[in-house]
């Protein structure tokens, strides 16, 4: 870890005008703490570099640019790009797009507790205010008086909301909005970041949010205490007419979400899955001999909740919850009395997200199910390649597919410094 004590990590494409705006509030910010900056670039081909180094010429704080090849709209991947450059144990996410007020950074870190994440959102300002708004006028902070009064009662309401769903402990709300929030380094880490699966526009933000929550980390609404200023640009191309119609919806609502993302800050495979045995039957010789021919680790010495809870049918015990994702396991073949029987009916197999059996046809309506001799089975259900979304993106032309490598280059700006470092990666 570095000297700061939070890295700002601001996300950007081809809006050089915005970005310096951007920037300059940043510049403004009343804190004792230690900053730094990451501006992290989906690969413009503009003055965007130009405007960074210029910023981190005069800045009194380190500032740093990560680029990388643009393959259409990734933000998730160009989040987690800045992530990985930050050196400090805190970080706050924000976009080159929007204005902070001068106490926006004390006010996250001021708010922020263990296991929490503070999130906030934007005051969207429209085409004429933002064509008016100047660097000098940042710096003053006169973008504060700007806020449509209509704008200020969306985000009262969002905030009475945020405090319901924290109070209640809904399982999957309140929404996180990658626009702007700050969390915990080793937080975001647990989570393994930003589903990188996510490509264009949405869902990757409640996805993190969803994530968070199930490893015990709530967002909490700090919409009470400050809110950044959206400047009016034209939307993605990417972005649908509403939310529902959007390509990642049903990648978002994949029957499993494996709460470390397997596309992330660091890459997963099959073998880095740790699981956890459940029910006395614990140690029965061929569950054992299941997971180690997946390559799976078992019950880990990290401390790090398990990615999966395996249960024995049939067999006694229940799920417990000691796993991110519970996995029933099945080797008797004869389907007539598993159907029949008390225990597939009752609650402990409808808990199941995953059942393994022999024909791989046990599964209900909202679970996956998958053969026993099928050994990538389970690990394509974590990956979400039986959700439609998945199924969309093999269907797309070649030229829109992510490629395999990000292309990523590490632009190194240092501190005060004159010009660019460009290294690829």
């Amino acid at each position: 870890m570095g000297s700061a004590d939070v890295t700002l990590i601001v996300t950007t494409f081809q809006q050089p005008a915005h970005l310096a705006r951007s920037l300059a509030s940043i510049a403004v910010q009343r804190t004792n703490r230690k900053l730094e900056v990451v501006v992290a670039d989906d690969g413009s081909r503009d003055e965007t570099p130009q405007v960074v180094e210029q910023f981190a010429r005069q800045s009194p704080f380190p500032v740093r640019f990560v680029t990388r090849n643009h393959q259409g709209f990734q933000a998730a991947a160009n989040r987690n790009a800045g992530a990985r450059e930050a050196t400090a144990p805190h970080l706050l996410f924000c976009d080159g797009d929007c204005l902070l007020p001068p106490d926006h950074v004390e006010q996250h870190l001021a708010a922020w507790r263990p296991n929490t994440c503070t999130s906030g959102y934007c005051v969207r300002l429209d085409e004429e205010t933002t064509q008016g708004i100047t660097l000098d006028g940042v710096r003053r902070g006169e973008f504060l008086d700007l806020a449509p009064a209509a704008e200020l009662r969306r985000l009262a309401v969002r905030h009475m909301r945020s405090i319901w769903y924290h109070f209640t402990r809904h399982c999957q709300k309140p929404a996180l909005r990658s626009t702007d929030f700050s969390i915990a380094r080793a937080d975001f880490e647990r989570v393994n970041g930003f589903d990188e699966e996510f490509s264009g526009w949405g869902c990757e933000d409640d996805d993190l949010g969803q994530r968070l929550i199930a490893a015990g980390v709530r967002p909490v609404s700090i919409l009470n205490r400050t809110r950044v200023y959206h400047m009016w640009h034209p939307s993605v191309p990417s972005r649908p007419a509403t939310w529902r119609e959007g390509d990642n919806v049903a990648y978002l609502k994949r029957p499993v979400r494996l709460t470390r993302c397997v596309r992330g800050l660091k890459p997963r495979n099959a073998a880095s899955l740790t699981v956890h045995f459940s029910g006395r039957d614990s140690e029965h010789p061929l569950l054992k001999r299941f997971a180690l021919q997946h390559g799976w680790q078992i019950d880990p010495q990290s401390g790090a909740r398990p990615d999966l809870e395996l249960l024995l049918w049939p067999g006694t015990g229940r799920f417990t919850g000691q796993g991110h994702c519970p996995v029933l396991v099945v080797f008797d073949d004869q389907l007539e009395e598993i159907q029949a029987s008390k225990w597939w009916a009752n609650d402990v197999s409808r808990r199941a997200r995953i059942v393994v059996s022999p024909r791989g046809n046990l599964a209900r309506v909202g679970q996956i199910g998958t053969r026993l001799d099928d050994a990538n089975g389970v690990w394509r259900a974590l990956c979400g390649l039986s959700s439609n979304r998945a199924v969309a993106n093999r269907s797309r032309p070649e030229e829109n597919r992510p490629a395999k490598s990000s292309g990523a280059m590490n632009v190194q700006i240092g501190h005060r410094a004159a010009s660019l470092e460009i290294n690829s990666v």
